[in-house]
């Protein structure tokens, strides 16, 4: 699993290093940069509602190991793309390949995990992803001086092919039949309404909705080193891997602290230092605080969200929790395909500087969000060898 997170992540991360050749080669604006945000995050949001309802029926290994195949695919064929529509199209469709990941992987954490662990052991699980996004700036910078944007995107496309095969041969034991066996459309819909009618989710999702249109400015930090600050490629590449390399332990650290303390208050110092730091971004030009202000906004944005994805544990039954994942999932993507194409084009009306308030904004617009979340459980007993129909429930990691 957190292979295959972790190269999902890697995917995520790729374009944003490529986007500059990207939009010289077919005369793009950032406002294209957006869409092909959208795009991708669209379908890779919008699915996974329906992927936590068939992870009550498939495999997991199946469903992450067909997802990886799919988007590795998919990144391959933009490769052999001539215009922006194609690349748009294909890598559209590479969110579908993506949609699993989340919503699956998470929900088999929550389910053998207690509430006084599941934060941190969430958090390694979002670390893993965020390694994934660390090496990539890396690498790509330099195979893209080496073979260009092309030939840089079929190189990062075959570990995805190989370990999506590897996924469908793993050994995973059957989880118990029993909670699912009457799960049909008509318990689909009954849990959908159940969820729906919930305050705690209700407040989640509510707080998922805010968060969401902060999503995706991540991307266009790159293009704002490049373009406003002058800065080389190689010093692209490097400070952009700093941002995502500070990130790296951050999701543990945010989750230790809310199995420690109350989750909600974690979110709301998280996003309102996120917000700070965003608004200071475009006003920072010295190296050495250009520098720290990326180290600490890396540290802060990312990871956070495993926090709220604890309280979504906290807050639904174990029969429900697929879906309440990939309802919460979907949303967040939904609802985040649609920031970088707001901030891109902000950044080609007004520039990188109101792009950056605005997502300072929606930052502290969620702290005010995070107030009416509840803390959830964090009390539960240890579980003790938790039998699921005599197999072990473990999920054999490569």
């Amino acid at each position: 699993m957190a292979v295959s997170h972790g190269l999902n992540h890697s995917y995520d991360g790729l374009l944003p290093i490529l986007y500059s050749s990207i939009l010289s080669e077919f005369g793009l604006s950032y406002g294209s940069v957006g869409m092909l945000v959208m795009g991708y995050r669209l379908t890779a949001g919008g699915l996974q509602i329906m992927m936590g309802f068939l992870g009550r029926f498939v495999r997991r290994k199946t469903l992450l190991g067909v997802g990886l195949i799919w988007q590795s695919v998919s990144n391959f064929l933009i490769a052999g793309t001539q215009e922006f529509g194609q690349i748009l199209t294909v890598r559209t469709l590479a969110g579908v390949g993506s949609s699993p990941q989340h919503p699956i992987a998470t929900s088999y954490i929550a389910e053998n995990f207690s509430s006084r662990r599941l934060g941190r052991v969430i958090g390694m699980n979002i670390a893993a992803g965020q390694i994934g996004s660390f090496i990539t700036p890396l690498a790509a910078t330099l195979l893209l001086s080496q073979v260009g944007w092309r030939g840089t995107i079929v190189a990062f496309s075959i570990p995805g092919m190989l370990v999506g095969t590897m996924f469908l041969f793993v050994f995973e034991s059957r989880r118990s039949r029993a909670p699912y066996k009457a799960a049909g459309v008509s318990t689909f819909l009954k849990d959908m309404r159940e969820i729906f009618r919930s305050p705690p989710m209700l407040a989640i999702i509510a707080v998922q909705t805010v968060m969401a249109f902060r999503l995706g400015a991540g991307d266009f930090l790159p293009l704002y080193f490049e373009r406003n600050l002058e800065m080389t490629p190689n010093e692209v590449g490097a400070l952009y891997a700093i941002f995502l390399g500070s990130g790296i332990p951050a999701p543990y650290v945010w989750g230790y602290l809310s199995d420690r303390f109350e989750r909600r208050k974690v979110v709301m110092l998280a996003m309102g230092l996120g917000s700070l730091l965003w608004f200071l971004l475009p006003c920072v030009k010295n190296d050495a605080w250009l520098i720290s202000v990326v180290v600490m906004l890396g540290f802060i944005t990312v990871g956070v969200g495993g926090v709220v994805l604890a309280i979504v544990a906290d807050s639904s039954g174990q029969v429900s929790r697929d879906l309440s994942y990939g309802i919460c999932f979907t949303i967040s993507f939904a609802l985040a395909s649609f920031s970088p194409l707001i901030v891109g084009s902000l950044a080609d009306a007004y520039g990188f500087q109101t792009s950056f308030t605005y997502v300072a904004l929606i930052s502290l617009s969620s702290v005010v969000a995070a107030y009416f979340l509840r803390n959830g459980r964090q009390d539960d007993p240890e579980p003790e060898n938790v039998d699921f129909s005599g197999d072990s429930a473990e999920l054999t990691t490569i």
